[in-house]
């Protein structure tokens, strides 16, 4: 009689949380520099920091008469992603990739926390705090990445293991960078070839000589001319001719 009182399902042991964090790249054409989307938390723990948008996987349960969880609802990590950013910053993006996870053990004093790791490239748009989150701003890019590699061993100047998530963004997007067209999507639809070249010189952290930079570009014929009428030529990315050209291999070509 004892055994039919027991519930059918339940938790047995403890179970971690789970969250998602962005990294969001903008590029600032009139400036010539990577900006990266941080927030300024609300809440504890680390209130007032700065931090990537991010947050709690949004779970809808279902309890028994012993309170125990026995259904559940929950949103996938990319739209956990995707909320979070656009409740965070007013930010929203259609399209996100997976950076990767984090689970060290510590990285979060609430609870054991495992958080998935998006980052998106976007143009650069106007952002408001919002939700949890104090404020919103754009950051330039260089001047995080110098405060996190000088900081003494063990130190953070984000929250949580932001840190280390950050630098992983970067290390990706430099990899990326000569064999996908993600450059692209940081730029207006028109650009002059200065304006990429100063796009390319901010993530990849070094100067180009300018004739070298055109050249290689335009050997690639991926680019066409959209206004040569003015003292500025302003071209316009072929995403076709860019297919083209991936299936000959000669992606090398674009290494810098």
């Amino acid at each position: 009689m004892e055994e039919n009182n027991k519930p059918k399902y339940g938790y047995k042991y403890p179970r971690p949380a789970v969250t998602t964090d962005c990294v969001i790249f903008g590029f600032d054409v009139e400036e010539g520099i990577l900006k990266v989307l941080l927030i300024e938390r609300g809440l504890e723990p680390f209130k007032s920091k700065l931090a990537l948008p991010g947050g709690f996987i949004r779970i809808q349960a279902k309890t028994n008469e012993h309170g125990l969880v026995i259904e559940e609802i929950n949103e996938s990590l990319e739209d956990c992603a995707k909320r979070e950013l656009q409740e965070e910053t007013g930010l929203k993006v259609n399209y996100i990739d997976e950076l990767g996870t984090w689970s060290t053990p510590g990285r979060d004093p609430r609870c054991i926390t495992i958080t998935d790791a998006y980052y998106a490239l976007v143009a650069l748009q106007p952002v408001k705090g919002g939700d949890d989150a104090q404020d919103a701003k754009w950051f330039k890019f260089d001047n995080l990445i110098n405060i996190i590699s000088n900081l003494p061993e063990g130190m953070h100047f984000l929250a949580f293991d932001h840190d280390e998530i950050v630098m992983k963004a970067l290390t990706r997007l430099q990899q990326q960078l000569c064999f996908q067209p993600i450059a692209f999507d940081l730029l207006p639809k028109r650009f002059t070839m200065p304006t990429l070249q100063r796009l390319y010189e901010a993530i990849l952290g070094r100067n180009f000589d300018r004739r070298n930079f055109a050249r290689k570009m335009l050997d690639a014929q991926i680019l066409d001319v959209v206004d040569a009428s003015s003292k500025a030529i302003f071209y316009q990315f072929n995403r076709k001719k860019y297919e083209e050209f991936r299936q000959t291999n000669r992606l090398s070509n674009l290494i810098f």
